[in-house]
């Protein structure tokens, strides 16, 4: 089998975490698009959510992989700093995310839009699915050191935020109470 050279081959021990970063990314855009539709921003905050896990799962397979690399005469400590940073950039993506969310919901709460609450609670059961078949794949590589435990931690989050958004789309769905999303999405 002939492989190309510009393509990194993933470690055994780094697919459980390349795995859920294709589970993640795959739901995160099923949840924008549906988020966008039925014009839930609970959905769009558990997407954007999902944005920062994918961006801290390719970071963490990212600083995994160069992590791997051995030390050289100008980086004599090697490269295990990368996954410091790569924790550093994942932590800035979420306050910006969660600062365009607060924004977002205060707006929501003056004047709340109607909310196709349905079409929300089957994409947020996909979300929650996909969250906890993550935290699945990553449940024995989440020993193997900080950066695999956080990845584990972060999906495991995730899944209490999937599940206030279906608490929210399900009291939409029985009462018409539309303030609800703009809650779930603080929650989140």
């Amino acid at each position: 089998m002939s492989r190309h050279p510009h393509i990194p081959v993933i470690p055994r021990n780094l697919r459980p975490l390349a795995l859920a970063l294709l589970i993640t990314t795959s739901v995160m855009v099923l949840e924008i698009i549906v988020g966008l539709l039925s014009r839930s921003l609970a959905l769009l905050a558990d997407a954007g959510h999902m944005a920062t896990d994918a961006a801290a799962l390719g970071m963490s397979l990212a600083a995994s992989l160069i992590a791997r690399q051995p030390a050289s005469r100008t980086k004599t400590y090697g490269f295990h700093r990368t996954e410091i940073l790569a924790a550093f950039l994942n932590g800035l993506t979420l306050w910006l995310v969660v600062v365009w969310i607060v924004y977002e919901a205060i707006r929501r709460f003056l004047h709340p839009p109607v909310v196709q609450a349905p079409m929300m609670l089957v994409t947020a059961t996909i979300g929650l699915a996909a969250n906890l078949g993550s935290s699945w794949v990553l449940r024995q590589s989440r020993t193997q050191g900080l950066n695999a435990r956080s990845a584990y931690l972060h999906v495991l989050a995730d899944a209490v935020g999937s599940i206030s958004v279906i608490g929210a789309a399900t009291v939409m769905w029985a009462t018409d109470w539309y303030l609800a999303d703009p809650i779930a999405s603080l929650l989140v």
